[in-house]
């Protein structure tokens, strides 16, 4: 019986995925946004101060554009991209070869063998990858193996409560005998049109843009393998890997504060668990989180290094910076989609100039903010709930 690995690379050699594209530059003008992109979250991956210019970056399961796209926006870094799918990486290739990226390199090959790479990397990126292993745990510490003393890993799998509906679907098809090829495609299509509107899945698909590509739904409903984690067992699965909780990558999915009003009697309740049962229990609640995007560390780093403590005197020496794709709407309205929000003048005037350049007690200096009554406490939970919504990145010291 052919092993998962054999199987997984056997569908993505068929059914290439993500769907590719051939221009990185165009996709970048278009509001295309790689997850976990250094040139754009350093200040999230390493709130302790970015170890150096030139990173040394894996992407662990690159598929065919998530290397390369690292290697554009990246120049100056080394980038690895592995791979078992050969499709999937000559289209790598071919985005390498028309953009002129030097600093690329690939390879075929099991993350699990990453050792035999010969190198450590300052941050290694594996989304959508390790929850398709028939052993996720082995592939995540072989990972950790490989990072760093003071690297950084960006990892993605998928979240269970959203995924019910697929899960079950996959289940239905399963017993059908339908399979990963045309026909099986246009079946699947026709099932989840035959749906009563109640079933589970729809809302999982009302989200799904993606599933127009037959790629995309033999990936999503006709993958051999595949399995999702709750909040408690995505700490399990990092924990017993070698590896320590950072933070999310979009964290206004977990805090109270991006789901329910913070006076409201739940909001309130909410607001007296730790933060860990706050983000299981939202998850919980609003049903609506499909992948669980987070950052971890080597477990032989002092989480002091790392870890942000808002209600202390160093906060003020913290230095936020606005988070990625946020755009100004209309007077004291913002947009980070899909989330749209509003700030009174003070927030307002503290957000503007978080350049990640000035800390947080040089913009209270501001005229507008330095007459604010406990402007110190204003300014700290400002940043704090705009960091839990994702809007702000906070480092612990200015950017260069």
């Amino acid at each position: 019986m052919e092993d998962v690995s054999g199987l997984i690379a056997r569908q993505y050699e068929a059914w290439a995925y993500p769907p590719p594209f051939r221009d990185i530059k165009a996709m970048l003008d278009g509001g295309y946004v790689q997850m976990g992109d250094p040139a754009l979250y350093s200040a999230a991956l390493w709130p302790e101060g970015r170890p150096r210019d030139k990173l040394r970056i894996l992407v662990a399961g690159c598929g065919t554009v998530q290397a390369a796209v690292l290697a554009y926006t990246n120049r100056q870094c080394e980038v690895t991209g592995i791979d078992l799918s050969e499709a999937s990486l000559a289209h790598e290739r071919f985005l390498q070869d028309r953009h002129g990226l030097t600093n690329l390199r690939l390879y075929r090959g099991d993350l699990r063998d990453a050792r035999k790479l010969g190198r450590e990397f300052d941050l290694i990126l594996s989304t959508g990858v390790l929850h398709h292993m028939s052993d996720p745990g082995e592939g995540l510490r072989a990972l950790a193996d490989v990072l760093a003393p003071d690297g950084v890993f960006v990892g993605m799998v998928y979240a269970a409560t959203r995924r019910t509906g697929v899960y079950m679907i996959q289940d239905a098809l399963r017993r059908m005998g339908v399979k990963q090829d045309e026909a099986g495609v246009a079946f699947t299509r026709q099932v989840l049109s035959a749906l009563p509107e109640g079933h589970f899945v729809n809302r999982y698909i009302e989200a799904a843009g993606e599933l127009q590509h037959d790629a995309a739904l033999v990936d999503t409903f006709l993958n051999p393998q595949d399995r999702a984690y709750t909040v408690p067992q995505l700490f399990d699965f990092i924990g017993n890997s070698g590896l320590a909780f950072q933070h999310w990558v979009e964290p206004s999915w977990y805090y109270p504060e991006g789901a329910f009003a913070p006076d409201s009697p739940l909001g309130l309740r909410l607001s007296q668990l730790s933060a860990r049962d706050q983000w299981a229990t939202v998850e919980m609640l609003t049903a609506h989180i499909a992948t669980h995007v987070f950052i971890a560390r080597p477990t032989t780093l002092d989480p002091s290094a790392y870890l942000l403590d808002f209600n202390s005197d160093e906060a003020l020496n913290y230095a936020p910076v606005i988070a990625p794709g946020i755009q100004r709407t209309g007077p004291s309205h913002y947009e980070r989609q899909p989330l749209q929000f509003q700030l009174g003048p003070a927030e307002e005037a503290l957000f503007t100039r978080a350049d990640g350049r000035r800390t947080l007690g040089e913009l209270l200096e501001h005229p507008q903010l330095s007459r604010l009554h406990d402007r110190d406490d204003f300014g700290r939970l400002v940043m704090s709930h705009l960091w839990k919504l994702g809007h702000l990145m906070v480092s612990k010291r200015p950017l260069h």
